[in-house]
């Protein structure tokens, strides 16, 4: 029997017992049995989950499966995950490198946004695309949003145009939605724009897909379009 075969037949015998809540783009995870827009029962609860527009994400220690909505696809990963993002391009922290679909990239990024410009990341002395810095700050999170490349820290910084938002608290996640870039800062829910920041709601994890953005503890789903502004 397989790896991927045993774990999920462990999974699947496992006493019931109270499992973290885990939100991702289209839906809800309870530990491993996933639910919304992909179904599936993973073998554990996952380090990091995440969804692009055809296929749901998991990393675990040195494994990354992919669940295309037919099959459980187990790939090899070289190394313990320290972020997982799906959109726009498969990236997975490894600490001192990214892997991508396009291969193994030596940097040693907090986060990263694969985009088609390229690798667009954020690591000790600020954000960088591939091997160049193109502005130094203290940043934790990067997302894609509106023909733009967002860095999120202490404060916000908007690639190319350039303008920077102070931000409330420290940013811990980051999403971008088709209202503007969702994030947690200090147990609450903003949606930021160049222009400002709104305080939307109280939460502790958050995954975003359109309009609507997952939202622990819950379950709840949100639509960034009820945010009003000026």
């Amino acid at each position: 029997m397989g790896r991927l075969a045993l774990l999920l037949l462990l999974a699947a015998c496992a006493p019931l017992a109270a499992q973290p809540l885990l939100p991702y783009p289209g839906g809800f995870a309870e530990g491993g049995l996933v639910g919304g827009r992909f179904q599936v029962v993973l073998p554990g609860v996952p380090l990091f989950l995440d969804a692009d527009e055809k296929a749901l994400y998991a990393t675990y220690p040195y494994e990354l499966l992919r669940y295309d909505g037919l099959i459980l696809e187990s790939l090899p990963l070289p190394g313990v995950p320290t972020f997982l993002r799906a959109r726009p391009g498969l990236a997975v922290g490894l600490g001192q490198a990214v892997y991508t679909e396009r291969g193994l990239l030596p940097y040693p990024a907090r986060d990263a946004a694969l985009t088609e410009e390229g690798l667009f990341w954020v690591g000790e002395k600020g954000l960088h695309m591939g091997s160049a810095l193109l502005e130094e700050g203290d940043f934790r999170q990067v997302v894609a949003w509106a023909g733009q490349v967002v860095a999120l820290g202490r404060e916000a910084y908007f690639h190319p145009q350039g303008p920077r938002v102070a931000l409330p608290a420290p940013v811990e996640a980051a999403a971008a939605t088709a209202c503007g870039v969702a994030f947690l800062a200090g147990g609450r829910l903003f949606l930021l724009r160049e222009t400002g920041i709104k305080l939307w709601a109280e939460g502790t994890r958050m995954a975003a897909l359109g309009e609507r953005v997952y939202l622990t503890p819950g379950p709840r789903v949100l639509d960034c379009r009820e945010v009003v502004w000026p």
